[in-house]
């Protein structure tokens, strides 16, 4: 039996991301397993350690599973707020053998194994293609995040930093989990162990670009990019780095044909190779050997961030497999990115208090290699691209700013030592108490549903998942709301035009799905339930409830209190705002991004990260029942 530590923190984690994803997308269901009330246990279960102290918990059930004649699974579980069931978290996944009443823990692979071998004899050859790619995914995730659990991420005096150095502190804390609930996530197929310590950001190594002239001709660019824009390498290297790629080029003499770009050392050493072999002996393409300063890795293994004083950061594509898709960045999506940052600034004039606290970064200047008669959609020319992303200048240079991606305070440390709120409770001068904690947590819900429903009432929302969502700190108050990654915002062109404004006519592919255009406003809205709520909020309240030892449901019900109390006060028309009164407090159900089963489907293939669309529980209804089932349990005890 495989096992990979089922006691370490990271895989525990992975565990219950997967049990729970596998439980509210309905992947367990056509299985012959028992739902056993823990008041009900009989002798097959009376010996194992597995209720604890739940044994006398009516709300909880023991999930079994049996496997053949001697051998059964058991977990624990419990009602959810998010999910209708969920498993006990900190509670094992047990193999029992019941004639030896002896037992093991079952890691993530295991599990997943003896899932998708169900009904076939227990036969591994009978794996779906699907399967397998998820499972190599999975088996990938584990040793990976197993790894970082040895990070480097420093979280001691924190406030003593600079802006820009305390921001690069929470980039790497942020990747130590990457997308939450995902039980993949944590998987860069593609890297080795000693690629993998050397190019995430956890382990806080410098990483060197590699350089790559490519023939004027064959290069698109970016709105930002105009005749008299300096190339990438000025954006990018100091002095002495421009004139040694500059004096590089001289000698190869393709100083005025060629634009330098740089490129991830791996992405040179193994995508290049493969998919531009043509072009670079061609001599479109030629790789310099100047060295330049090097940079840091970010939570998004392809941003990476300065090691010099600088406010330009720097997005490569990399063709690792992450999330069930390549992390490569093609010429149409900046295209799209360039499109969608035009709104976003249009949508800033039309609402003041957008104007004061919505942040952009410009990610207008960027470079991608399109030789003559290639289309925005072939594979290898978004092997070989550059984006300038640039920070604003009054957020990383004002020492009273910190700016924290939403994924840092939805990440555990492996050890549980620090959390932000910390940091925060400190400058406010308020006890680390759980009314403190809510309080804080609300303002933090209030600045992040100002902003993002009064983008919504004109007809547009970002993808606020954790990562692209970086909070304005300003003197120990959320100020605001940076965005990054431009390519994703979702938009409804009828309320658009209504506004004033235009449908962008973002690229996409004839005959292909997109997730960018949306007939309703109600159909908008599935992003904000399931990106901003069910993924950032929910991992935000996990993480705090954690680690303050609090009640989820409240904090829950205090995220309710400041959405339902936004919906109020801000300008919306009756009909907008009785939409969502209705959808997101009324409704018994709320839509689901399922995962799992979409990467099965797929399996493997280009494009973005598949997922596709269920239905769970209303997590707020979920909540004031829950709230209501311990308000009756203190009252009984009283």
């Amino acid at each position: 039996m495989e096992i990979v530590n089922a006691q370490c923190p990271s895989q525990r984690q992975i565990l219950q991301y997967l049990v729970d994803g596998c439980l509210v997308e309905g992947l367990l269901e056509h299985l012959k397993a028992e739902w056993i009330s823990t008041t009900q246990v009989d002798d097959r279960l009376t010996w194992l350690p597995l209720l604890g102290d739940h044994s006398h918990d009516e709300t909880k059930r023991i999930w079994y599973w049996p496997q053949g004649e001697s051998q059964s699974i058991a977990l624990l579980l419990q009602p959810g707020i998010t999910q209708a069931w969920e498993k006990v978290p900190h509670t094992p996944v047990m193999l029992v053998d019941h004639p030896e009443r002896q037992w093991h823990r079952l890691d993530a692979l295991a599990f997943a194994r003896r899932l998708f071998t169900a009904g076939t004899s227990g036969k591994e050859a009978s794996f779906t293609e699907g399967q397998q790619v998820f499972l190599r995914a999975l088996s990938d995730t584990l040793w990976q995040a197993a790894s970082s659990v040895d990070h480097d991420v420093r979280t001691e005096a924190l406030s003593m930093l600079s802006t820009a150095e305390h921001f690069k502190v929470m980039e790497q804390w942020a990747s130590l989990l990457d997308r939450p609930y995902h039980p993949i996530a944590k998987a860069k197929q593609g890297l080795n162990e000693a690629e993998y310590k050397a190019y995430m950001a956890e382990f806080n190594g410098p990483i060197t670009l590699r350089w790559v002239a490519i023939d004027k001709h064959c290069l698109m660019s970016g709105a930002g990019v105009t005749d008299k824009t300096l190339p990438p390498v000025h954006w990018l290297a100091s002095e002495a780095g421009v004139q040694a790629v500059a004096q590089e080029m001289d000698v190869r003499g393709v100083r005025h044909t060629h634009v330098a770009l740089p490129v991830h050392p791996w992405q040179h050493e193994h995508s290049l190779p493969l998919w531009l072999k043509t072009a670079f002996e061609a001599g479109d393409c030629v790789s310099l050997e100047a060295v330049t300063e090097p940079w840091w890795a970010t939570s998004s293994l392809r941003s990476l961030a300065p090691t010099t004083d600088s406010t330009h950061f720097l997005k490569l594509p990399m063709a690792i497999h992450s999330l069930g898709a390549s992390r490569y960045l093609p010429a149409v999506k900046m295209l799209n990115g360039d499109l969608s940052a035009h709104l976003l600034q249009q949508a800033k004039t039309l609402d003041d208090q957008l104007a004061k606290g919505l942040y952009l970064c410009d990610e207008s200047k960027w470079w991608a290699y399109m030789p003559e008669g290639a289309t925005l959609f072939d594979e290898a020319p978004r092997h070989l691209s550059a984006m300038v992303r640039s920070y604003p200048k009054v957020l990383l240079e004002d020492a009273d700013v910190r700016l924290v991606p939403m994924a840092t305070l939805g990440t555990p440390l492996p050890k549980g030592e620090h959390h932000v709120f910390d940091d925060w409770l400190e400058q406010r001068g308020m006890p680390a108490t759980p009314t403190s904690v809510k309080a804080l947590f609300g303002e933090l819900c209030n600045r992040f549903f100002d902003i993002n429903l009064r983008m919504f009432r004109l007809g547009m929302l970002a993808e606020v998942h954790g990562q692209n969502a970086v909070l304005v700190f300003k003197a120990g108050h959320c100020d605001g709301l940076l965005l990054r990654d431009h390519d994703s915002l979702r938009i409804c062109v009828e309320r658009l035009t209504q506004q004033g404004m235009q449908d962008p006519s973002y690229r996409i592919k004839q005959g292909h799905s997109n997730t960018l255009y949306h007939d309703s406003l109600e159909a908008l809205l599935f992003w904000l339930q399931t990106l901003a709520i069910q993924v950032n909020l929910r991992a935000i309240i996990d993480t705090l409830a954690e680690y303050y030892a609090l009640p989820a449901n409240t904090l829950w019900l205090t995220l309710a209190e400041r959405l339902k109390a936004q919906i109020t006060t801000l300008p919306f028309d009756q009909q907008d705002r009785t939409l969502l009164m209705t959808q997101l407090f009324e409704q018994k159900q709320w839509p689901y991004k399922r995962l799992i089963a979409p990467i099965i489907e797929r399996a493997g293939g280009p494009g973005s990260m598949p997922f596709g669309t269920s239905l769970t529980c209303n997590p707020f209804l979920q909540a004031s029942a829950l709230s209501v089932g311990v308000k009756e349990e203190v009252a009984m005890e009283e």
